[in-house]
């Protein structure tokens, strides 16, 4: 009889999602997130390239006939990863290679863009572990970081047989051929990591979405920082990566919403936030540094750290060289967080105190020690465990179980929350690395836009 863990019952909180944070890893305790940068920086190639061939953000499409906010029509939307419309199209059509018939004992190919980092070794070690409770045999390949090696190791599960292939890539467009070439041999896949156009036949990805991520804990930091001027400056992995400004992104705009509502104008909708947050990040883009009068609130400086609490340290001591007012670092990950944290020791200043760092992403060990001691003011939920286990739960579900996965949406997002010093033993679990796992569903595209009410 197969085991089945309570901390695996399924699926997708699908606020309105996009991508799983790849960058999410955030270092670790040995600062692991070095090389899980380099994975971030190759796996939104595609991304990033779509971007700058796009028009400029504001010149949206028409949107009278759907009755859609303006926001999900933008055509430029490096910096929305996760900020996706729930109008969303059937995908039924499309052919994914689901199994007609229930089958026990299956074969699972996973294959990993790459593996260099504390939190890809969480979400591996979490797929092994499902795999054993499900009685499955679990073939990993790494394709260390290398575009080319990976579509051959798709190739190679494809000739091993295997009866559903488990695909991290390290790039979306080239791996789309990798996909379809399953699908044509008879074999489902399911993504995990980055999401994949609503065309191409993956059975779903699974992801952190990275905009609501950055949501949640601007809303926190909004709410902290009532009544104070804010002077703050942007940590990112590199600007024009589609996660870090999707993260940063969504600070912004759950900063402003939150004040919004403090001074008794709150917004019409949480979409206007978003669209209003969009043209104040593309003035931090555009000019390095943003200023708000409306808001009280300026971002006076960007700096790039790579992923790392070695490249947060770096950049945060150049900012807080050149900008004796700054009372906030936004961080779009942990690693750069803990980075942060140690230039403001270094310039004999108080972290949680003198200047405050806040985070997108990911809730490792090493953070809510520090935020226990005020050092980190607020994080996001990031589980690697949680991205291993639900692709295994998912192909139990459709095997073993009899459930219709045919029309789930090209992306299924993993829960998201803020994690601070009052809430942060809710979701610390001393086994782990990182977060612990939390439940949730998976949810359909008709279920997703009957929630929304478009049916």
């Amino acid at each position: 009889m197969k085991k089945k863990t309570v901390s695996r019952i399924l699926a997708v909180m699908l606020s309105a999602g996009l991508m799983f944070a790849m960058a999410g890893c955030g270092g670790g305790a040995k600062d692991s997130a070095d090389n899980s940068g380099k994975a971030e920086e190759q796996t939104s190639q595609a991304e990033e390239t779509k971007a700058e061939e796009t028009e400029e953000a504001g010149e949206g499409e028409d949107n009278s006939k759907s009755g859609l906010h303006e926001v999900y029509t933008l055509k430029e939307r490096n910096a929305m990863s996760g900020l996706t419309s729930p109008d969303m199209e059937d995908r039924s059509g499309i052919e994914k290679a689901l199994p007609t018939e229930e089958k026990d004992g299956l074969k699972i190919g996973l294959s990993m863009g790459q593996m260099g980092s504390d939190f890809f070794t969480a979400m591996v070690d979490s797929a092994q572990d499902a795999c054993d409770s499900y009685g499955y045999d679990l073939v990993i390949l790494n394709a260390d970081s290398n575009i080319s090696t990976q579509s051959a190791d798709v190739e190679s599960l494809i000739t091993m047989g295997v009866d559903a292939i488990i695909l991290n890539p390290m790039d979306v467009t080239a791996s789309a051929a990798d996909v379809q070439n399953a699908v044509d041999a008879g074999i489902p896949v399911i993504g995990v990591g980055v999401d994949y156009p609503s065309d191409v036949p993956v059975v779903t990805s699974i992801l952190a979405n990275n905009y609501f991520g950055g949501w949640y804990t601007g809303l926190y930091a909004g709410e902290y920082f009532e009544g104070k001027h804010l002077t703050s400056a942007a940590l990112l992995g590199m600007m024009g990566h589609t996660i870090d400004e999707s993260r940063i992104n969504g600070m912004i705009a759950g900063i402003i919403y939150t004040r919004a509502q403090q001074n008794g104008e709150p917004f019409d909708s949480q979409e206007d936030a978003y669209l209003e947050a969009n043209e104040m990040f593309n003035e931090l883009r555009d000019k390095g540094s943003m200023h708000s009068k409306k808001w009280d609130f300026d971002i006076v400086a960007q700096g790039e750290g790579l992923w790392t609490i070695e490249g947060g340290l770096s950049a945060a001591e150049d900012i807080i060289a050149g900008n004796p007012d700054l009372n906030l670092f936004l961080s779009s990950t942990d690693s750069m967080g803990q980075g942060a944290v140690t230039a403001i020791e270094g310039a004999g200043l108080t972290p949680g105190e003198d200047i405050y760092v806040a985070c997108g992403a990911d809730g490792s060990q090493p953070v809510f020690k520090l935020l226990e001691s005020d050092s980190i003011l607020v994080t996001g939920y990031n589980s690697p465990n949680l991205n291993g286990a639900a692709p295994i739960d998912l192909l139990h579900m459709i095997f073993e179980e009899g459930y219709d996965a045919n029309n789930l949406p090209a992306a299924s997002d993993l829960p998201n929350a803020s994690i601070s010093k009052e809430n942060w033993k809710d979701y610390h679990d001393p086994d782990l690395m990182y977060c612990k796992i939390l439940p949730f569903e998976f949810k359909t595209i008709d279920q997703i836009r009957a929630d929304a009410g478009l049916d």
